[in-house]
Order: C-alpha cells, then structure tokens, then sequence
C-alpha cells in the first residue's frame, strides 16, 4: 500500500507523469522540491539539548509554499504577524472572482492577470472608501488571492477583509454610514469594469497572451460580452472581528489548495480525494488518475516571486503611522515588529514541549547533515 500524501505519490510516480504532462519549468521544479520533502535528499539536522544529549535526527523540509506536509509552523507565522497588524473592530469579508470563460485567459497569463485581478479589486475598494457617502476614510486592507476550488478546479478569487471604519484625512476614525459598508451591486460593476478595462489595455498593448484557437477580434468581443453580465462578488455578513477570517486564510496561504489527509486512497493508476463541497454542504470524493491529479494540483502552485497576499490602505508597511494613529484612537497597542516564529514556540502553541529524554533540559536543533541537489 502506497503511502497516502502527495510526496508518496510523486515519489512513486514522477517519472511517469513527467512523460505524460506538459509542465512549465517552475512547476517541474516544485514538483521536484516537494518530492523530496523530509527525504534523504535534503539532509537533515539533529535535536540535542544543552548537555549534548542526542534526542533525534530528522529529514529536513522542502519549505516550498504549496506543500501540505511542511508548512504548518510558516502558516502559523503569517497568521500571527497579519493578527497582529488587524485592528480591533469590526471587519467584512468581500470576495471577488473573475468569471469562469476567462479561466482560458488566466492559464496563459497568471502573472499578468493575477495583477490585475488584485489591482482591480484594491482600487473598487479604494473608491468606495473614498465616497464621504459611505466612509469618507482610508481603512486597512488584507487581500488573498485563491486559484482554487475545493475540487481543485480553476477558480481564481480574491478575498479580502477591510476593516468597518478607517482614519479620515483629519486623522480621526470614523465608521460607515452603513452597517453593510458598501452596496454590493455598485461595487461588482465597478470592479467588472476596471478589470475589464485593464484586460482590454493589456489586449490592446500586446501583453496578453492568447490562447492558439483564439483571435484578437474575439477576446475583444468576449470583454464586451462580459461587460454586460453580472459577476460574483460576495460580501459575507459582517464579522465582529478579523481573526477567524484571517485564521482561515492562512491555512492556504501556505500549504497550497489540500492537506495530505484529504487523500483517500492511491492506487496504481488513481487516487480518491475528499473535500467538502460548496453547492451540497457534504463531504464529496473525487476520483482522477495521477497525471490529472498533478495537473489540477499544480495549476495551483504560487508563481515565483509572487506574493499570495497584499496588504493595502491603512495595512501597507509603509502605513505604520497611520495604522498606530487608527490602533491608537481604539485602544490598541502600535504593531510590533514582524518576528520569525521559533519552532520550539510553535510546538509549544499546539502543547507540546520538547525534553531532553535524558536530562529533561529543553531541546535545540542541532548541526545540519550533508544533503545532495535535487535539481
């Protein structure tokens, strides 16, 4: 019986699949980092305690942003630093997805559109905050951008908390004049219209790569279609704080779109995988054979270089003044600066303390062991 994670079924697999999919090289070299993950490959280190007292040697991590296996205490990282940058007030969560017909588009320009798709939805929320009619202030930003569907499908989304108030140009906080924040079909209209526009500027500039059975004419008439239908943008009821939001982000902000536990069985030729599906409320499973498996999982994958989350308005690092004015004014401490997050912490988070078996002392990580390329 094989072993049920993805670093199983790429260690048995990969060569296979390699044969069967056309993959761009960064993804071949994710697949590359995350077979490896704790294996041999990447050497490892030792865990000692202060009186030199060996308590185990372990197969380094890959560290690569998509893997389910390693990423927990990166995870716990973001979330602890982003909480402590939140302020302490109300907040919405809004989540804005491009339609389904230019999922074509998205697989040939992902950087590009992925850009764009954070620059339309920070600037809809830019304008409406603006608007004295609703808040008349700059309030702080956290957006998230998501490829996925719980099925692993293509699904490009962005969501973003914003804050029920923010810091007016006099320096004073101030609430909405609505508890709903902004109107929702306003705000669709207007984010479909600039994404639209950039998309149309990167058509016409020659930036945007088409796909091989598509003409410019028809792109063209395909915006101009889109400009007419209504879009998915879901403001969800508003929520007395961010944590829980901001909680959920964080588990595939780092880890990529699954955990190991979701998959069920692997076979020679297939595996099973369960999610929990949006349309039934269920537990669903899913059947694919290995080659689409990857290819679902991989289109996932964070560009390199690209970040997964933005922080925007009052949240922006270079912000911190104003956001300490905002924190101030509710009775919050400044932000404190941004710390790693030490492992012995993060296992002590989950109640788990590391002793020396021997002495009782505390244990330390040790000397790294030799490790071979895996490229």
């Amino acid at each position: 019986m094989e072993t049920k994670t993805l670093q199983g079924l790429l260690s048995q697999h990969l060569p296979k699949i390699r044969k069967q999919v056309r993959l761009p090289v960064y993804q071949h070299k994710a697949l590359d980092r995350l077979s490896v993950c704790r294996t041999q490959a990447l050497g490892g280190h030792t865990q000692y305690c202060p009186n030199g007292h060996v308590n185990g040697v372990w197969y380094n991590s890959c560290k690569h942003r998509a893997c389910p296996q390693c990423q927990g205490r990166a995870s716990e990282e973001w979330l602890r630093n982003t909480q402590s940058i939140l302020l302490n007030c109300p907040h919405h969560h809004v989540i804005f997805t491009i339609p389904s017909v230019l999922n074509g588009l998205w697989q040939y320009n992902r950087a590009l559109l992925s850009g764009l798709l954070f620059k339309a939805a920070q600037d809809t929320i830019k304008l409406f905050a603006k608007d004295p009619k609703y808040l008349g202030a700059t309030p702080g930003v956290l957006s998230v951008l998501h490829t996925w569907g719980r099925n692993l499908s293509l699904h490009p989304h962005i969501h973003m908390l914003i804050s029920h108030g923010g810091l007016d140009a006099q320096g004073q906080w101030v609430v909405p004049k609505k508890d709903s924040l902004f109107p929702q079909k306003p705000v669709m209209m207007v984010f479909r219209g600039k994404l639209l526009a950039l998309l149309k500027a990167a058509l016409a500039q020659g930036t945007l790569v088409l796909p091989a059975d598509k003409q410019k004419h028809q792109i063209e008439a395909l915006f101009n279609q889109q400009g007419r239908q209504a879009w998915v943008v879901h403001f969800c009821k508003r929520y007395e704080h961010a944590q829980g939001v901001a909680k959920y982000l964080a588990r595939y902000v780092k880890g990529g779109p699954f955990r190991n536990q979701q998959i069920r069985s692997i076979t020679e030729n297939d595996l099973i995988f369960s999610y929990q599906s949006h349309q039934t409320g269920r537990r669903e499973k899913r059947k694919l054979t290995h080659e689409a498996f990857i290819q679902h999982f991989v289109q996932h994958v964070p560009l390199p270089g690209k970040q997964s989350s933005r922080y925007s308005g009052l949240y922006t690092a270079t912000q911190r003044k104003k956001l300490n004015a905002a924190r101030k004014q509710l009775k919050q401490k400044p932000v404190r600066a941004r710390v790693p997050l030490d492992w012995q912490l993060y296992l002590q988070g989950k109640g788990i303390r590391l002793a020396c078996s021997t002495c009782g002392l505390p244990i330390h990580h040790g000397e790294e062991t030799s490790k071979r390329s895996t490229h």
